[in-house]
């Protein structure tokens, strides 16, 4: 690769660790100059053939080059991109010429510009290895087969390459885009079938289509986590993993896959507030306290950050702690929730022992909720009523109701008549909280431990009221009275 200027690179925008040195590398689209519409291909393939060599590349190379494909330059740099790669190519006389320029992403500062004639595959190969001392070789050598791949022709890319894995991949893809499952998971057998298939990460990243084709959790995990041992600072794919694993309730392992990606990120707000949550789960309350702190550094986030610190007190059964975080947030932004943090610190409050001033915090909410012009106020009230233990003010609230609130009332009424209308089949409850994120599965949750304990499975119900539930969270809103009231009252026949 001839070197035709270099600049130094003071001032580079980088994510440090204690001995990692993270380079995030955006390839954007080459441009064609060529006046040939058939190396079109080259344009938006050739920036995924450098992505995909530097994916997972050399764990000692230094610094590490985590890639970044990116349509457009906003693309890159709402992904974090310190460094750009662009550039063109052209013909000069039978042969292509390429330009590329390498610069900082912060101050558009060129670090380098680099030019070499040749064929499309092995100028990028060259380029990639200038990069990355550590990048590993494209998976097809065949010109033929990448330029088919390029252009979409799929079938024909592995005709001529049976092991090429980025063109199998590509067409397992845009199969399952197409809405087109079988032939997907045919695509996929066949591919995984190819006993040399290149590479690793594409073979890794096809069994991991196959088991979400299969809806098979135990699968995906194993594939996402492969995936990560393959490529440890690819950081959208440690948020899947993470986010996989606190749907599934293995909390541990989410604060890892969490802390991972702040290993090389650690600017990233939105992720230190997941992990609190993630440590709040597992019962790591001073961790949690902690990660929402740091998320709250950012005054626009301030409020929230409270509220998830509250919301974190209250999972443990730290009322006190969390009454006072929950109205933290609400005085240093009234609107953030709609007055949900005065709800929660109601309930709060009531849960530690003292109803009085707990309905002195409901009626707060309720002020505000009539502010706001809210129909269902009437219904608020009764809910509240019915949830601290006062059905029959509950009811006749509601048997007075008229106006937008009326159908509502009906429907609630009737549910607190005959409860046997709640939901109580295991499988289905299972199933539901399987779905449910854990923030949000309170009622389901509880629904789903009453099942298991009428069915006799009692240990499993307990480890379902491991963590309180939260109030005001989403759901079938009929269902929200039910929540406390059975939560303790299963609590009480498990103990």
């Amino acid at each position: 690769m001839a070197l035709l200027g270099a600049a130094a690179c003071a001032g580079c925008s980088r994510f440090r660790t204690a001995s990692v040195q993270i380079e995030r590398v955006a390839f954007l689209p080459l441009e064609n100059l060529s006046g040939d519409a058939a190396l079109d291909w080259i344009s938006t393939a050739g920036s995924t053939i450098l992505a995909n060599q530097l994916l997972g590349g050399a764990a000692d190379s230094v610094p590490i080059h985590v890639p970044v494909q990116a349509g457009a330059l906003r693309d890159a740099h709402g992904a974090g991109a310190t460094q750009l790669v662009h550039g063109y190519f052209e013909k000069r006389r039978e042969n292509l010429h390429f330009e590329f320029i390498v610069e900082d992403a912060r101050t558009h500062k060129t670090l380098q510009t680099l030019a070499e004639d040749g064929d499309a595959l092995p100028v990028l190969d060259r380029l990639a290895r200038h990069i990355d001392s550590g990048a590993h070789a494209f998976s097809s050598s065949n010109p033929e087969a990448v330029a088919a791949w390029g252009r979409g022709e799929f079938e024909k890319a592995v005709s001529l390459d049976p092991n090429f894995g980025a063109a199998w991949l590509s067409w397992a893809q845009a199969r399952a885009q197409a809405g087109d499952q079988q032939q997907t998971m045919q695509i996929v057998a066949r591919a995984l079938e190819q006993s040399s298939l290149q590479s690793p990460t594409d073979r890794t990243r096809l069994e991991l289509v196959s088991a979400n084709l299969r809806q098979d959790p135990s699968a995906q995990q194993r594939a996402l986590a492969a995936l990560v041992q393959l490529t440890p600072h690819d950081s959208a794919l440690l948020r899947q993993l993470a986010t996989q694993a606190t749907n599934a309730r293995h909390f541990t392992e989410a604060v890892q896959f969490y802390q991972a990606v702040l290993r090389d990120d650690p600017d990233d707000l939105d992720i230190w507030n997941l992990l609190g949550y993630a440590q709040a789960f597992a019962h790591d309350i001073e961790s949690a306290q902690q990660s929402f702190q740091h998320y709250g550094r950012d005054p626009a986030r301030a409020a929230n950050a409270l509220d998830s610190q509250g919301e974190a007190a209250f999972l443990n059964g730290k009322f006190a702690e969390a009454e006072k975080y929950f109205l933290e947030a609400h005085t240093k932004n009234a609107a953030t929730l709609g007055g949900v943090d005065l709800l929660k610190a109601a309930y709060a409050r009531w849960l530690a022992g003292d109803l009085a001033a707990a309905d002195q915090h409901f009626s707060r909410y309720l002020d505000l909720r009539t502010q706001m012009k809210d129909p269902l106020v009437p219904w608020r009230q009764a809910v509240w009523e019915y949830s601290t233990g006062r059905p029959a003010e509950a009811a006749a609230r509601l048997s007075s109701v008229t106006g937008p609130a009326e159908q509502v009332a009906r429907s609630q009424l009737a549910l607190w008549r005959d409860p046997s209308k709640l939901p109580s089949d295991p499988a289905a409850l299972r199933q539901a909280f399987e779905r449910t994120p854990p923030a949000l599965d309170g009622i389901t949750r509880v629904l789903f431990a009453a099942a298991l304990v009428q069915s006799g499975q009692k240990d499993e119900a307990r480890k379902l009221l491991d963590l309180w539930p939260l109030p005001g969270m989403e759901g079938d809103a009929l269902l929200q009275s039910f929540l406390f009231p059975k939560y303790l009252e299963l609590k009480r026949e498990l103990k």
